[in-house]
């Protein structure tokens, strides 16, 4: 009896271990201009801002989509992976971002495809003023649970933003940032593979060299860089020339190259920097 006893608080009791590796999951609803989007699926992770480029101290994102996408699509600084499938129409649904310390602030994405690809997708901030947030949290461990929820009041706004409406609950497990493998400096900087593929990108922008350009590049950054091709027309070598001596430039006043694992950040400044990713083993310009 006491051994069916002790079964039976098992099989009742939550196993830390079992949530942390439960997948996450979202049960709601987007709603952007009459289109009802159901969103299923749920995901959290924890940027640490250790390379000091976000506006906060440190920053939580959830993800809330109709269908599964990679958790490594929250890594990064300020245009992640999930920008570029939902452009992509791979994804919808809704990214939030605040600081897991602070409820007073946060910012809502809109993950759906703009109808034009150099569009950005359409942010909410939205602060306290006395009123309670529309969202609410309980990170616990190794897990985020909570729900969220904004009507979308008034006419259609004027300059034709879509209005957003949405109320999920989700619960998900958080993933944090990978740890920092190399944090280069003055001249170890300056002689990083990052760096050097900088140059070599440069070197290949003066001279109006896409074909180089687009063998350094990501697949991410290629597409833009064929966005940008088809818009420029004749007047893309100008650009292109502009953009290599503004790149020279920036390459004198960098101040750290920050690697992790397979994500490297070339800062320049506190507003700007040049991320990197290795594809098949080779480093890669991501811009």
């Amino acid at each position: 009896m006491k051994r069916l006893l002790m079964l039976l608080w098992l099989l009742a009791s939550p196993l830390p271990n079992a949530l942390a590796i439960d997948p996450g999951t979202a049960q709601g609803w987007l709603e952007v201009n009459q289109e009802i989007i159901a969103l299923t699926q749920g995901y959290a992770h924890l940027h640490d801002n250790a390379e000091g480029l976000l506006d906060l101290r440190k920053e939580l994102r959830i993800l809330l989509t109709d269908r599964e996408v990679p958790q490594e699509s929250l890594r990064g600084i300020a245009f992640l992976p999930v920008h570029d499938l939902a452009k992509q129409g791979q994804v919808r649904g809704l990214l939030i971002r605040l600081d897991p310390k602070d409820h007073r602030g946060i910012q809502v994405t809109s993950l759906c495809p703009p109808v034009n690809s150099r569009e950005t997708f359409l942010t909410q901030t939205i602060r306290s003023s006395g009123q309670k947030l529309p969202i609410e949290l309980k990170i616990s461990g190794n897990r985020v649970t909570g729900e969220i929820h904004q009507p979308a009041e008034g006419e259609r706004d004027p300059m034709g933003l879509p209005k957003l409406n949405y109320a999920v609950k989700f619960s998900a497990p958080l993933f944090h940032e990978l740890a920092i493998t190399a944090d280069l400096k003055g001249k170890a900087a300056q002689d990083s593979p990052q760096v050097r593929l900088l140059r070599e990108k440069a070197r290949a922008l003066a001279k109006g060299d896409f074909e180089t350009v687009h063998r350094l590049s990501t697949k991410r950054a290629n597409r833009q860089t064929q966005v940008f091709l088809a818009e420029a027309g004749s007047e893309a070598k100008f650009f292109a020339e502009k953009a290599a001596a503004d790149m020279e430039r920036s390459i004198k006043l960098i101040r750290r190259v920050v690697v992790r694992g397979e994500r490297a950040v070339v800062i320049f400044s506190k507003t700007q920097w040049s991320n990197f990713v290795q594809e098949r083993g080779e480093w890669k310009s991501d811009d």
